[in-house]
């Protein structure tokens, strides 16, 4: 850290931003754990789904205004202080989860869909595996092995929804309506999609960890 303080004026500034930006993911996938928490006989239903789709798109927003601060310290640092494109493609991944968290809701409101056993299970998981890359963001400067620790339970978390993903489609897939198997694989997919990119974190993390750490 003491080469890094000479080199680089602000060397806190990206691991600052990267730190808000798990954060606000976390925020983000909270509010969908919340939302599968809203079923079809819950009076005012559609009250509480729309005001959760606009909490998580002014949280979605947020997290897109963290991401433009810390590209535009990247466009105007000459040394970073782990490598510049590890903090680029952290970040976007790190965005990509808090983006399918906002289009599950979006679509589950679109589609007229309500949380089943499945979704519930796994949202809970991708809970879980948020939290941990977020620990692991917030001690990837000052503890490693705890970071570390948080990489291989989010590896871990990220399995088990891909075991839940697949048991959810062998149920799908016995039901008898098409226009309901079509737009729950759509959420489903959402689901996956976020899973692999807690996988992509995890990984990119342990990267940096080994390289610059």
């Amino acid at each position: 850290m003491k080469v890094w303080d000479s080199m680089f004026k602000r060397p806190d500034v990206f691991q600052n931003l990267l730190k808000e930006q798990a954060k606000k993911t976390v925020e983000g996938v909270n509010t969908l754990n919340e939302f599968m928490g809203i079923s079809e006989d819950v009076v005012n239903k559609d009250v509480l789904r729309h005001n959760l789709k606009m909490q998580i798109k002014r949280i979605e927003s947020e997290g897109d205004n963290i991401r433009r601060d810390l590209l535009n310290e990247l466009n105007k640092s000459l040394i970073t202080p782990i490598d510049r494109q590890d903090i680029y493609t952290l970040s976007n991944t790190i965005d990509n989860i808090l983006d399918y968290a906002y289009n599950t809701i979006e679509e589950m409101i679109i589609y007229q869909l309500y949380p089943n056993f499945y979704l519930k299970k796994m949202i809970e998981k991708i809970s879980r595996g948020v939290n941990h890359i977020s620990y692991a963001v917030d001690n990837m400067f000052t503890d490693k092995n705890l970071a570390n620790s948080n990489v291989v339970s989010a590896k871990v978390v990220e399995n088990e929804i891909e075991e839940t993903y697949h048991e959810a489609l062998a149920e799908l897939f016995s039901n008898d309506n098409f226009h309901y198997i079509f737009k729950m694989r759509e959420v489903y997919r959402h689901i996956s999609n976020s899973a692999d990119r807690i996988s992509e974190a995890a990984d990119l993390i342990a990267n940096i960890l080994i390289k610059e750490v």
